[in-house]
């Protein structure tokens, strides 16, 4: 007999779409996922070549509580899917005039290197980790496992004790609320980076935010074996241990709508009938590209009005030899922090010099680069705009020297045995990006948390999103609790906590 589970489609194979696939799945429901590249995994996709194996995107692993209770959450042992290094240091910070700082992740230490830039600095940091923690666990608690559909369950002792304090913090910049702190422009810079991972400004974004540092100081940084994709390696194989019907190279076309329902998804040459679809996708592509215009809730014209967080140029590059001078993260600061924020977001402009962060994942995996090698895989943040072939020949050789310059190596092209770049064309190539951004809306106040496109369609029943461009935001961690959301909609849950056991199937 035919089976009378519901048929959900996810459209999508990124994290938020793999995690949705397996918590439904787990359940119980008929869960189909279609990808249109050849592989999955999204920006946190992987290639090999030569011997070396880059991740393409994400390669911080941050908010390891939040993955561990995904793999709690589903039956997993997640210490058997993932092994785990804490790096220490946690990251080097360069800059274009002073010595390098050390961040160690160790609160006790970094306090000490606080302080010896300015003094009295490190009893602020602590002082500044210690509220970064209360909102981190009160975000935790009562702000990112939840719909925002109930709003009696934030009338609750804990939220409205920190109340005042959350209510400035939502509405001061954390640039402002960083600059009570310290003065140095470097420590500010210290403090303020995190925004840019969240597709952000730290002069229009929340104080909020200073939440990240507590992940960089107190939680800590790590690096699972392999790389991020490990990640996605898990969860692909967890999928399909619970019957996930995985299918790459499947472009979709159209969501189809008949008498205001998703009733499946049209691919190049076939219709696939669904009981409830779940987007994985891109939001604007979405809205804008697969849904009619009668059905989007969230049209061109919404986008207009709105904030996009920055794009990016990308290197990854194969290097024969040794480089000393970087860690496994290094993050590098213009002086001009302001100008550098205003030519991204305002003027849309290619910053000169640029920002960036630099990864050398061979520092900690020797797997991830053939012996006497490194793995090295630099981002320069750019404004979210398209980039032609010559521009990015200009970039790309003006970044690179940039590089070099940094880390006093004069003759490194001589050194390179592989490269590759990967500009904000690609992202729109690849995952249909918004205006080519990498990652999505920019986290403004007016587009974090409830003021974030919701999950679930206004205009179209059985039709929902998930990933990063929806609640609760940006980045693995979220794109995990964003699957664990569509849970508690299809299950009718309206707690404000990360739930307990998987719902039974109503």
């Amino acid at each position: 007999m035919p089976s009378t589970k519901k048929h959900i489609v996810i459209i999508g194979g990124g994290i938020g779409g793999l995690a949705t696939a397996i918590l439904l799945a787990k359940q119980g429901r008929d869960v189909s996922l279609y990808e249109q590249l050849d592989d999955l995994g999204g920006k946190a996709r992987q290639f090999t070549v030569d011997g070396f194996r880059f991740d393409m995107g994400p390669s911080w692993y941050l908010m390891p509580k939040v993955f561990e209770h995904f793999y709690t959450l589903i039956g997993e042992d997640i210490h058997k899917h993932i092994k785990l290094t804490r790096l220490s240091p946690a990251y080097k910070v360069f800059f274009e005039k002073n010595h390098p700082i050390i961040i160690s992740g160790n609160l006790t230490q970094d306090a000490k290197t606080f302080d010896a830039v300015e003094p009295g600095a490190g009893k602020k940091l602590e002082k500044y980790i210690q509220k970064a923690g209360t909102t981190y666990h009160t975000a935790i608690d009562s702000f990112l496992y939840t719909n925002f559909n109930a709003v009696h369950k934030f009338v609750q002792p804990q939220i409205l004790k920190s109340g005042p304090f959350m209510a400035r913090v939502a509405t001061q910049s954390i640039d402002s609320y960083v600059s009570s702190y310290f003065q140095d422009n470097r420590l500010k810079q210290i403090m303020e980076y995190p925004m840019v991972f969240l597709g952000a400004s730290p002069y229009n974004a929340p104080a909020l935010y200073h939440l990240m540092s507590y992940m960089d100081f107190e939680e800590g940084v790590f690096y699972p074996e392999g790389g991020i994709y490990s990640v996605i390696e898990s969860l692909i194989k967890i999928a399909k241990k619970y019957g996930v019907k995985l299918h790459t190279n499947k472009p979709v076309n159209r969501i189809i709508v008949e008498d205001g329902k998703a009733t499946g998804i049209e691919l190049s040459n076939t219709v696939i009938p669904a009981d409830i679809v779940i987007s994985n996708a891109d939001l604007h592509f979405t809205e804008t590209r697969l849904l009619p215009t009668q059905y989007q809730s969230y049209p061109e014209g919404y986008w207009q009005k709105r904030t996009a967080g920055p794009s990016a140029l990308l290197f990854y590059m194969g290097i024969k030899g040794s480089l000393p001078q970087l860690e496994h993260h290094n993050l590098y600061f213009s002086d001009d922090w302001h100008k550098n924020f205003t030519d991204i977001f305002d003027n849309k402009t290619w910053p000169r010099p640029a920002s960036m962060y630099i990864c050398k994942p061979s520092a900690t995996d020797t797997s991830v680069a053939p012996k006497n090698h490194e793995n090295v895989f630099i981002l320069v943040p750019l404004p979210a705009k398209d980039m032609t072939k010559s521009e990015q020949n200009t970039l790309t050789k003006q970044y690179f020297n940039q590089f070099k310059q940094l880390i006093n190596e004069p003759g490194l092209d001589k050194r390179i045995v592989y490269q590759k770049t990967y500009s904000p064309r690609d992202f729109t190539t690849d995952y249909n990006a918004w205006e080519g951004s990498a990652l999505g809306l920019s986290h403004t106040l007016k587009q974090s948390a409830l003021f974030r496109p919701r999950n679930k369609s206004k205009k179209v029943k059985n039709l929902y999103y998930v990933g990063g461009n929806t609640i609760p935001g940006v980045g693995l961690p979220m794109c995990l609790i964003s699957a664990e959301l569509i849970v508690k909609h299809l299950s009718h849950d309206k707690t404000i906590t990360p739930l307990g056991t998987l719902p039974e199937i109503k």
